[in-house]
């Protein structure tokens, strides 16, 4: 599971980044220019530049993935919990992007793939810290000595 739980952690590091990244420049330059993007691409979407899904981007994607990543690297109870809670959110944000947008390209293929990579593998580690906090070998062992109380009892 330790190969699982890095594997995640380098995608949520990339995660935060690209969206912490992406979230500033949406909200610095709500045009979109700097990004190469344009405000037509938002036509029949609810928003009329990119200030608030560079917001989204930067609190859900971005700021999300960087506290989940730190809270794995603690190896708190907690983080398979939110490597699945992440995985849904990133995932669901290429969703409403692409339905948005109706464009589909590589990045978000490859986003998509990080959200499913992590809620499964997020699982997986959910699964097998289960399974461990109670494996048969963790029950204590009977004691063999035997009570040699009955020896010393008096007989009437």
């Amino acid at each position: 599971m330790r190969t699982a739980r890095q594997l995640c952690i380098a995608i949520l590091v990339l995660t935060a980044l690209s969206g912490l990244i992406g979230g500033y420049m949406l909200i610095s330059d709500p045009t979109g220019r700097s990004m190469r993007m344009l405000t037509t691409d938002l036509k029949g979407t609810p928003f009329i530049d990119y200030t608030t899904p560079g917001w989204i981007l930067l609190i859900a994607i971005g700021a999300c993935s960087a506290i989940a990543a730190v809270i794995a690297l603690q190896h708190r109870k907690i983080y398979p919990y939110l490597m699945m809670a992440e995985g849904v959110i990133v995932f669901i944000w290429i969703l409403v992007q692409i339905e948005m947008i109706r464009e589909f390209n590589f990045l978000q293929f490859i986003f998509a793939l990080f959200g499913i990579t992590l809620f499964l593998l997020g699982n997986l580690i959910r699964k097998s810290r289960k399974q461990g906090a109670h494996p048969v070998h963790s029950m204590p062992a009977p004691n063999p000595r035997k009570s040699h109380h009955h020896k010393h009892r008096k007989h009437r």
